[in-house]
């Protein structure tokens, strides 16, 4: 039941907020918009000595059927201003929109963005990248937040980033905005390659149903989903949870999937991929909540 509260809401279903349509309730949801309504949610929630969990896209997350305790933030704080090649954006700014930002401005680099469905605060978190492109390609430096309201600006080379890692992983430090760096070029050759990259992406992927991108890294030298797929296990199913059809290295929820479901699958991949081939593939999605 969802009631209200001085944090918003109580009891909100995160389901609706996530690209999976998997999870439980939150303690406390609040909609944030902007610098300040994020800074001050935050100060009141450590003065309540609740922990705070901040929800982008809600993109390459797994939220457990129990939900979340303390505060989810929805940070639907939209904004990309253009200096010279360089765009500065807010952390609850869809990549997509960056990209389409950079290419309007004939600005190269960047293309890659509009394939990935998440925010600039979860690409800074976790290192998203595609088609070759990755954040600690294309960032500048981040202004960061922590439980205090305090921020600071870090280089890129302070976030430790390596494939789809990052040093703010296991923090509670917030990305607040980011700045990309492109290289200036034309917005027809811009506009071209989102193009490509988008049907490429509409090809392989299974974009039909609900999903959370890729579920594993690919390991050294080889790709998760051939693995999964050479293990037999495409089209495996755990309750309304099923690895994709189309690629393998993706689990759709064809209905009324349930976090455990989807974590059942992921553990039958993982012991049969290991099973048969020796490698031991590492979740890419970031299961959070009340496990």
């Amino acid at each position: 039941m969802t009631t209200t509260a001085p944090f918003g809401t109580r009891g909100e279903r995160l389901a609706p907020y996530t690209s999976l349509r998997i999870g439980g309730p939150a303690d406390f949801f609040l909609r944030v918009a902007n610098e300040g309504d994020l800074a001050g949610a935050i100060t009141v929630a450590r003065e309540h000595e609740l922990p705070v969990f901040v929800l982008g896209g809600g993109t390459n997350l797994l939220v457990a059927d129990e939900g979340i305790r303390g505060v989810v933030l929805e940070n639907a704080w939209s904004d990309a201003k253009i200096d010279g090649a360089t765009i500065d954006a807010a952390s609850g700014t869809p990549l997509a929109h960056v990209a389409a930002v950079a290419a309007r401005a004939g600005i190269l680099g960047l293309e890659w963005m509009a394939t990935v469905p998440g925010t600039v605060g979860g690409a800074v978190h976790g290192n998203a990248g595609a088609f070759g492109g990755e954040t600690a390609d294309a960032l500048v430096d981040a202004t960061l937040m922590d439980l205090n309201g305090d921020t600071w600006t870090a280089g890129v080379d302070e976030l430790a980033y390596s494939y789809r890692t990052s040093a703010l992983q296991g923090t509670p430090i917030v990305c607040v905005r980011a700045r990309f760096r492109g290289t200036q070029g034309d917005r027809a050759t811009a506009v071209r390659k989102i193009k490509e990259m988008a049907n490429e992406r509409m090809q392989k992927q299974p974009l039909a149903q609900p999903n959370t991108g890729s579920i594993f890294r690919n390991p050294p030298g080889d790709h998760a989903g051939r693995l999964i797929e050479a293990a037999g296990l495409k089209g495996t199913r755990a309750g309304g949870a099923m690895v994709s059809e189309k690629h393998a290295n993706f689990i759709v929820n064809t209905g009324e999937a349930t976090a455990a479901d989807v974590k059942a699958l992921m553990d039958r991949c993982q012991r049969e991929v290991l099973a048969k081939f020796g490698v031991q593939l590492v979740p890419e999605v970031e299961l959070v909540g009340d496990w």
